[in-house]
Order: C-alpha cells, then structure tokens, then sequence
C-alpha cells in the first residue's frame, strides 16, 4: 500500500514538473529593457500591473500555449490605459483563442485542424499586420487593441494558398458571431447614421447591449443594403467591396464563384444562413478546402445564393 502511495507522489510530481503547475506566478520589470515579464498567471483579469507599468515599453507574457506581447508606447498613443485595461484585454485574447479551437475541436469534424490548431499562439501587438504559420507556433500580430485577433487566427487555421470570399467569410462569423469574447463588441459599429441601422434595430439589436450573436444580425442587415445599393464601396471594404476588389485579402487569379458577388461581411451572412441549414461540420469542410461546394452543401453556388439572397429580403425589409 505504502508503495503503491509513493509511486503515485511520484508520478504526481513528474506531471507537475512537465505540466508546470507548481510554478509560481510571477511579475518581473526589466529596468533595462523596460520590459514586464509575467509568467504563471492564472486569470489575467485579476491580473495586478506594478507601478513600473507606467515607464514600460514592452509587456511579455509567458503562459502554457499562449503568449502575449504588447507594445506599449504605441498602446498608449491610442489613449490606451495600460494598467486598468491590459489585465482584460489579455484574459478575453486568452480565452477567444481557446475558445475557437475547443468550439472548431467539438463542432468541425474531419475538418478539424489538429496540426495547426494545437500549435502555440502568440499575440503580437505591434507596428504590423498579419499571422505567420511554422512547425513551432503560430503568431498573429496586429496593429489595433484585439478587433482582429480571431479574425487572423482562424484565416491561419486554413492555411490557404490564397483568401477567398469563403475564408473571409468564415473568419469573420466564427470569429465574431459565434466566439463569445470578440473584441469587436467593444467597437460596436452601428450608429444611426450608418445605412443598415434601421434594418439592425428592427432585427432585434439593442446598441446598448451588444453581443457575439448580434453581428450574425448585422451582417445580414448589411447584405440587404449591398442588394438595394449595390456592392459599390458606400462602406468599408468589408462592408461593400467585392472581395475580388479588395488589395489585401483576394483570390484574383481562381475567381471562385461567389467573389465578386460577395464583399466580407456578405460572405459572413451567407456562411451563417448555410451553417443553419447544413451545419458546421460541412461549412467547415468547404471552407477549409475539403470539400467543394457541390460536395458540403448538395447544390451549385449560384442557387444557394438566391436561396439566401431571398431569405435576406423577406427578412430583412428595405427601408
């Protein structure tokens, strides 16, 4: 019996050493560098800055899968309070990047990433833009507060040669409709001098109390104002540009079906209306390159198109 404890202490000890959960939490300023280095945090919403916070230029957080780099000058340019809101910024950046692997692990079947999403992830909040994929981690850097953290992550997830309305698309829905600690909530972009304001509210948004599921709404109100305008650049690029129009993200060359029908935020609702109809596991596998459309959904582009399309227009009345 005696044995049979001890082998288990033992065992017990070697997950902890390997696991790290005996590590102590700690919080270290570099003078030197002017670096804050915070390690073994458990909820970084409780998170408590020292003082030195005020004179630190960099902010490095070391975590079990997840890494956290703010640059803080810049940060504080956007008249960003580093030391009340940083502790909330990297607890909701930790939690919406588990979140979407937990949701994609649960809920995408064979389309499950297994290799890149049990990667590490590192956040960069610096001077650039866009994600970088190898065999050790993969690391998104991003030049705003959080708006593109799961957006940037889960194009890295699909790993596709070149970005197409289908990619856009779903980036933006799980990202921002289905992952409960998006960023964007904190930037909510309708205003009442915004064109799709009337057919938000008469989705049942309430603009002082915003969440997660109400982007599916606000898509879909921007879709049926791209059908009575036209996809001609009234609103960002998300809003009304056709995909193929848009400089940073575009498939030119494949011009898939859909891409110059589509811009993002179109691409988003459409993806929302076939995962109702069809599911997540065969939206994930069109929209991760395994499957073609015919294949995920039973019938051609163009006829699902006009099937959304009409259900947008019932849904949604013009002004």
């Amino acid at each position: 019996m005696k044995r049979t404890t001890a082998i288990i202490l033992i065992v017990c000890i070697m997950l902890c050493a390997l696991t790290g959960c005996g590590e102590k939490p700690s919080i270290n300023y570099d003078a030197k560098t002017q670096t804050v280095y915070v390690k073994g945090i458990k909820d970084y919403s409780e998170l408590s800055l020292p003082d030195e916070i005020k004179d630190a230029r960099v902010l490095e957080v070391q975590d079990d899968g997840f890494r956290f780099s703010a640059y803080l000058v810049m940060m504080r340019k956007w008249d960003f309070d580093v030391q009340t809101e940083l502790p909330g910024l990297i607890d909701r950046t930790k939690k919406s990047i588990f979140f979407i692997k937990q949701y994609l692990r649960e809920n995408a079947g064979a389309a499950y990433p297994s290799a890149l999403a049990e990667l590490p992830v590192t956040v960069k909040i610096d001077n650039s833009f866009g994600y970088q994929t190898d065999e050790e981690q993969i690391t998104l850097k991003y030049n705003e507060t959080g708006a593109h953290r799961e957006f940037l992550y889960l194009l890295a997830l699909m790993d596709c040669d070149s970005v197409g309305w289908e990619h856009l698309g779903y980036a933006w829905y799980v990202g921002t409709c289905i992952n409960p600690y998006t960023e964007v909530i904190y930037e909510w972009p309708v205003v009442p001098e915004l064109p799709y304001y009337s057919q938000c509210i008469a989705g049942g948004i309430d603009p002082s109390n915003v969440t997660a599921a109400d982007y599916r709404t606000f898509y879909d109100a921007c879709s049926r104002v791209c059908f009575e305008k036209g996809l001609t650049h009234w609103g960002s690029y998300c809003e009304s540009l056709p995909v193929t129009e848009e400089p940073d993200f575009t498939r030119i060359r494949d011009n898939e079906p859909g891409d110059t029908l589509l811009s993002a935020f179109m691409a988003a609702s459409f993806l929302a209306w076939l995962d109702e109809a069809y599911g997540f596991e065969q939206l994930s596998l069109f929209c991760f390159g395994q499957k073609t459309f015919d294949e995920a959904f039973g019938m051609k582009f163009n006829i699902a198109y006009k099937n959304w399309r009409t259900w947008i227009t019932e849904t949604y009345p013009a002004d």
